[in-house]
Order: structure tokens, then C-alpha cells, then sequence
């Protein structure tokens, strides 16, 4: 089969910064490297075609310095490469980019187009999606098994609570995880030396459409719903106090939790409106998953948020329920004041949740819709925006109404260092959220809400072949959690995950691991906190035998307060806390828990 590999030049993430007067990216002198997911996507591609035959094509969008990235991916072993280079493709959005290689993977041909999950600086998690979306293909996001079958694919996608694993038929787009694979990583000199010519190709506009005006809707700026209005830094400061002991280093964390206050509920009161009467006024609404039967903690907190978009939109705050309706009558509790019931199937299949949500959204036309960054809702929601081709920012950390009602979304950029402040174009105004990034109401019992269904064609185009769900792989709860127990391989070995996360489990807590953790098997993958793995954003975070890399730090920007224990005095992670406590965990760590425990607020 001829496989496409989608790849994208990007800066190092860890030598990107913002120039303090300008408020713009500081570009000149940052290294450009092959997106890391791309490496493992453009390994599977070439293991593809080692085993079945067939050819592997890489392409990429991008300035003429992209093409680096396309010799990179000739010194792997593919085939061939097409660089996408015309001045008409700059400034594209993600509905813009995935339009343009959408055209391009069209006049090439493929049985199958494979993608990293995401890109490590913009993070949207929408290309695989809305490139699915444009083609009209099968789609599977997040991949970290993947193998031909008789007449198509057999992938396992990691999800949420663990893995399932789905059969579809080609053609297909599919994203892939780091865990997929190790890599093919080719030396320097092994890229300057590989032979080019006639296997790279530039195409621009007009080789995929013909003639094109410089303001062709299709492309570029003018073809993407979305603008970026500012950008901010958001590089946290840390305190980097030291404790002498554990008493002492509870103390203080108990004083730093309660001068960052508790944000334990939003409030139940709506806002008054922004915009001047008289004026249309327009509801907001919330995609409501389940988990277990019961309402995800991520959409609780986007329908907390929702009642004050709401009262400043003027409408009411209103819940869209994916699954069984049996507990509908619930989101009143937590702030729904509409619900309306999409009775999709218990078990995630893409298309099914994809074609409801469009369908509602085609029928309903909402004002704002606001999703769960789940690796559902990052699945489905990036592949409606592109079938309806609508502005979707992805996860999102913050939202806000302006006076003209149009929704102001906040999105980290480069590991959450970087914040763009975003506005769509089009209605409605889809934004994918993280979790942990609001609180929701305080429920109340006697709350009412209006409940109608909404008709759903539940047959799919793919077959779940297995689930695997356990309380080992699944990891929803580090996104909810208050209090994170983080571990490295400083902690000794895996025989200490048991009492580590017994002394999670006494703060409240979830245990999460670094990379170096995951990789070497401790625990699942889906535990993982950093660039490549989850962003979390607990109230307490504790680092226990964490060295400190970038890579690990950026999953935690969002977190309250960060409190590292290590033997080493001059571990990096120290420069990255608010207290640090030195020492064997064994000997601080129980003690510490002892002296927080049922004091935490």
C-alpha cells in the first residue's frame, strides 16, 4: 500500500521564549527539529511497508527550511517526499492546514495517511482529524499498536481508561503515540549525506488546484476561521524555598495552599450580560461525557464555566449529553439548565460520536460549544470543525466573552509556556478545554432543567475488536485530582510504586510518573506528565525522585503548588518548585503525608 506520512518542522520547544518588549515569539537562533510524534509515525510507516511492500511518501507544509525535515525523513528510510511551499500557504490555521494537505494527499494517492498524535509547540491535537474530515476517510487517533489485516487495519488507540482496539477499513488517516515504537533516529551526518535528488518534490497551490488569487479562500490566512490576537508568556515563577524537615515542609505547604485560596466551586449566579440591550442573546453549551455511567469531572467543570459564558451571552447554560440518558436529570444539579440527550452507543467508536455531534450541531447551531480535551473529545470535536469547516481552538485553558459575544479562548503553545489568546470566525465557536482548569458548582438539589433527545444513527464503519480497561491504565483521574503524587526513577525501582501509591491514596491523590518511569515499564503509559504524556493541573503537586527535565516540567505549568523531594541537592527540579525537601523519600515522604493528612483544604 502507498502510506503518506504527514510531518511538521517545529522550534525546540525548550529554546522558544518571548521577547519581553515585542510580545512576539523569538525565532532567530531556536533550533527547528522533526516533530518527535512525526518520528514515530514516519518508523511505523516504513515498518508498514518493510512487512506488506508498497511505498512510503513523507510530506510536510511549511517555509523552505522544511525541508530538513523531509531529509530527515529520507535518512529513515522512506521513499520519496513532497515539500508544500507557496507564500499563499502561510498563516494557516489547523482548518487551513489540514484543507491544504487534504488537496495534496488527494493528487498523490494513498491507502493511508499516518500522523503524530500532535505537534510539541502548537499542541492542537486537530490535523489527523480534520485531514480525516476533508478526505472523508476512517479515522483512528492516538494509536500505540498498529497492524495490516486482509483489506485494512487492526489499531489499538489509548484512550482515557486503557486501550481499545478497533478493525477499519482502508483508506484511513491514523495518528500514532510515542509508545508505538522506539524510533528510527539517524545520525547528523547520516541526513546531510542522503541522496535527494528526484525523491523530493515541491508542489505549490497551483499544482493542487490550478490557477490561485493571492487571497484564495481555500488557503492560508484567508482560509483559516481562527486569528491569534495576542500571545503571552506564561512561564510560571516558582519560589524555590527550602525546608529543613518534613514538619517544617507541611507547614509551609499548608500556608502556600491557603494563600493561592480554594477554588472549590464556581459560582451558581450567572453574570450579567455583556453586550447592550436590545441584542440577540445566545446560549452556551456543554458536550457532557460519561465515564462509568456517571458525568466525566471535566465536563462538571465545563458546565460550572458555562453558567457565567452563559449569563454574559445573555442564555442559559445548557448540557449535551453523549450516551445513555438514564442519569440525565443529574446536570441540573451541577448547572444545566437545558439538556438534550445524543444517545450514542456506551463504547467510543469515532464515527458514530463524530456524525451525532455534527448532526446536532448542523440542526441546533450552537453559539459556543465547549468539549472535553479527552482523547475522546480531542478525537470527535477536531472532526466535526473540519466536515462543517468551523474555527476550533484546542485545549483550550481559559475562556472568556467579549461585548460582541464572541467566545475568547486561551490555548498553550510550546508546553503551556506560551499562551495564544484566539477568536474564531465562525458559529459556532467550538473549543476543546483541559481538564482541571475550572471548578464546578456546588450542586443543589432542587434545580430544574428542560430534557428533550436528539435521534441518533448509531451504525460505524468500525469494528471494536477488545477493551482493555483496569484501574492500571486508566488515568482520567490525574486530571481531576487535587493532589499528585509524581515519581521518577529516583524512587529506587517498581517495588516502591506499591507504598507510593498507598501514600497517594491517604492525601486524596493519583499517582502519575515522568517518562523515564513509563518507559521503563513501571507504569502504564497513560500515567505519563510531561510534553509527550498528560497535562495536569492539581492544586498540590509532589515530585518524588523527578530529576527535572523540560520535557517533565511542562506537564505540570498549570499546577498550584510544587513541592520536590530528591537526594541531590542540585537537582534541577528544585529550580522548579515552590519547597524542596532533601533527602531519601523513604525517610520524608511518610512523614510528610503523616503531618497533610485531613489538613489538606
Amino acid at each position: 500500500m502507498k502510506i503518506v506520512v504527514l510531518v511538521k518542522q517545529v522550534p525546540s520547544p525548550q529554546h522558544v521564549r518571548l521577547d519581553p518588549e515585542t510580545k512576539r515569539l523569538v525565532r532567530e537562533g531556536v533550533p527547528l527539529e522533526l516533530n518527535e510524534f512525526d518520528v514515530y509515525a514516519v518508523t511505523e510507516a516504513v515498518r508498514l511497508r518493510d512487512a506488506h511492500g508498497g511505498e512510503v511518501v513523507t510530506m510536510t507544509m511549511g517555509p523552505p527550511q522544511a525541508e530538513d525535515a523531509l531529509r530527515m525523513t529520507l535518512a529513515m528510510g522512506a521513499d520519496r517526499a513532497i515539500h508544500l511551499n507557496d507564500k499563499v500557504f502561510a498563516v494557516a490555521d489547523t482548518i487551513g492546514t489540514s484543507r491544504t494537505l487534504a488537496l495534496a494527499v488527494a493528487k498523490e494517492g494513498a491507502d493511508l495517511v499516518v500522523c503524530g498524535r500532535k505537534t510539541v509547540d502548537s499542541e492542537t491535537w486537530q490535523v489527523p482529524a480534520e485531514v480525516a474530515a476533508f478526505l472523508g476517510w476512517a479515522q483512528l487517533t492516538n494509536v500505540d499498536r498498529l497492524e495490516a489485516t486482509e483489506g485494512g487495519l487492526r489499531g489499538r488507540r489509548e484512550t482515557d481508561e486503557g486501550f481499545d482496539t478497533y478493525d477499519l477499513e482502508l483508506p484511513a488517516v491514523v495518528s500514532v503515540t510515542e509508545g508505538i515504537n522506539e524510533g528510527i533516529w539517524p545520525a547528523k551526518r547520516d541526513v546531510e549525506t542522503t541522496d535527494t535528488a528526484r525523491r523530493l518534490e515541491t508542489w505549490t497551490a497551483g499544482d493542487l488546484v490550478g490557477d490561485v488569487e493571492e487571497d484564495d479562500p481555500r488557503f492560508g490566512q484567508t482560509g483559516s476561521p481562527t486569528r491569534v490576537l495576542a500571545v503571552k508568556d506564561a512561564t510560571p515563577e516558582r519560589r524555590g524555598e527550602r525546608a529543613d524537615g518534613p514538619e517544617e515542609a507541611a507547614a509551609r505547604i499548608l500556608e502556600l495552599l491557603a494563600e493561592a485560596g480554594d477554588p472549590s466551586a464556581s459560582p451558581w449566579d450567572k453574570p450579567e450580560r455583556l453586550g447592550e440591550e436590545p441584542g440577540k442573546s445566545y446560549d452556551c453549551w456543554t458536550v457532557v461525557e460519561l465515564v462509568g455511567g456517571a458525568p466525566r469531572q471535566v465536563s462538571l467543570e465545563l458546565l460550572g464555566k458555562g453558567r457565567e459564558l452563559a449569563g454574559k451571552l445573555g442564555g442559559a447554560n445548557c448540557a449535551l449529553l453523549l450516551g445513555d440518558p438514564g442519569g440525565e436529570h443529574d446536570l441540573a444539579r451541577w448547572g444545566a439548565e437545558r439538556i438534550v440527550v445524543l444517545p450514542v452507543p456506551g463504547e467510543y467508536y469515532p464515527d458514530v460520536y463524530a456524525r451525532a455531534l455534527r448532526e446536532f450541531v448542523v440542526s441546533e447551531r450552537p453559539h459556543v460549544l465547549l468539549i472535553p480535551s479527552t482523547t475522546s473529545g480531542r478525537d470527535y470535536g477536531p472532526r466535526v470543525a473540519g466536515e462543517l469547516e468551523l474555527g476550533m481552538t484546542g485545549d483550550c485553558v481559559d475562556l472568556s466573552i467579549d461585548k460582541a459575544g464572541r467566545l475568547i479562548q486561551y490555548k498553550p503553545a510550546y508546553g503551556g509556556n506560551i499562551i495564544s489568546v484566539i477568536m474564531g470566525a465562525t458559529t459556532p465557536q467550538l473549543a476543546t478545554v483541559r481538564p482541571g482548569m475550572f471548578a464546578p458548582v456546588e450542586p443543589r438539589d432542587d434545580a430544574q432543567a428542560e430534557v428533550t433527545g436528539f435521534g441518533v444513527e448509531r451504525a460505524s464503519s468500525l469494528r471494536l475488536v477488545e477493551q482493555e480497561h483496569t484501574r492500571e491504565t486508566a488515568a482520567y483521574e490525574l486530571d481531576s485530582a487535587d493532589v499528585c503524587l509524581c515519581v521518577g526513577k529516583g524512587v529506587g525501582g517498581p517495588e516502591a510504586l506499591v507504598e507510593l501509591e498507598s501514600l497517594a491514596e491517604r492525601l486524596g491523590g493519583a499517582l502519575g510518573a515522568s517518562r523515564d518511569v513509563t518507559d521503563a515499564g513501571w507504569l502504564p503509559k497513560s500515567r505519563q506528565v510531561g510534553l509527550t504524556g498528560r497535562a495536569i493541573a492539581p492544586r498540590l503537586l509532589v515530585e518524588v525522585g523527578v530529576r527535572g527535565s523540560f520535557e517533565h516540567l511542562v506537564g505540570s505549568v498549570r499546577a498550584g503548588v510544587i513541592v520536590a523531594l530528591n537526594t541531590n541537592e542540585r537537582a534541577p527540579i528544585f529550580e522548579h518548585a515552590d519547597l524542596g525537601l532533601v533527602g531519601d523519600w523513604r525517610e520524608t515522604l511518610p512523614p510528610l503525608v503523616a503531618a497533610l493528612e485531613g489538613k489538606l483544604p
